[in-house]
Formats: structure tokens, sequence, C-alpha cells
């Protein structure tokens, strides 16, 4: 018998054309473009989902504390947000993570929610690898597509 995880999992494969497995830590680590991982996992109770990355390192100095500043503001964003951001100190990482429970998930909404995810995890590597502090927002009609076509 599979778990619901699992069956979640199945489903987003279709989505993304490929294959997804739960490892042996009962998580499930995708690797985007050889650089960016993406980590979706169940918390104890397992009635939630995680979705994680540490996308890159925060130089130390005033550029990491304006970083973090940002950080700050776009975590005081009003919902629906597709990533709230820290910082691990023992790495120097930045860090996204999104909790979605179980029980409001499908194959379709988890691929949505992913390519959300991953765009925002795109903008902020792609923003401190600038020296900008934080992502440029831009309009939902500005946009690129999104990765694996994805619809939003």
């Amino acid at each position: 018998m599979t778990s619901l995880f699992e069956d979640l999992l199945a489903q987003l494969s279709q989505f993304l054309r490929i294959p997804l497995h739960v490892d042996q830590n009962n998580a499930c680590l995708l690797q985007i473009r050889g650089e960016i991982q993406i980590q979706l996992q169940l918390d104890v109770s397992q009635e939630n989902m995680w979705m994680a990355s540490l996308p890159i390192e925060i130089p130390p100095g005033k550029f990491r504390e304006n970083v973090l500043k940002e950080a700050l503001k776009t975590n005081n964003l009003p919902d629906p947000v597709a990533a709230i951001i820290s910082y691990l100190p023992l790495t120097n990482r930045l860090a996204l993570h999104q909790i979605f429970p179980l029980n409001i998930l499908n194959g379709e909404r988890l691929a949505a929610y992913f390519g959300s995810f991953l765009e925002q995890v795109e903008s902020w590597i792609l923003a401190i690898q600038q020296g900008r502090p934080a992502p440029i927002i831009i309009s939902s009609e500005d946009r690129p597509p999104t990765p694996f076509g994805i619809k939003l």
C-alpha cells in the first residue's frame, strides 16, 4: 500500500514529466538544472508536507544585512506567499520553505505550488548573484513562462 505522500509524488511526476520517489529519509529531493535543490517531505505528524530549499550562500557584511531586511519585508506580504524566507547561520545560506496541509493537495495543486516555489527560489538566487538584496517584483503579465510548463 502506498502512502498519500507517495501518491502525491506520483501525480507530481506526471506534471513534471520526471520520475519522483521517496528516498530512505522519507523525503524527495529534486535537483533542478544541477544547481537548485528542493526537498519535499512530510512533517512528524504526517499531516503536512514541507517544501524547502537552501539555494544560495549570502556573503557577510552589510549586503547580508540588507538581504535579511528584504527577506523580512517579503515574509510580511499578505498571503498567499510562495515561500517563507529565513537564514541558516551555520551555513550562511538563505533558506526558503513552505508548509502545505496534505488534505488540500492533489497533483495539480502541488505542481502549481511547486512552480511558484521554484520561481521564488530562482528569483532570490538571481538577485543575490547580481548583488541585489531582493528580487525585482514583476507583474504576472511580465513573468517568464514557469518551469516545466506549469500553469499557475
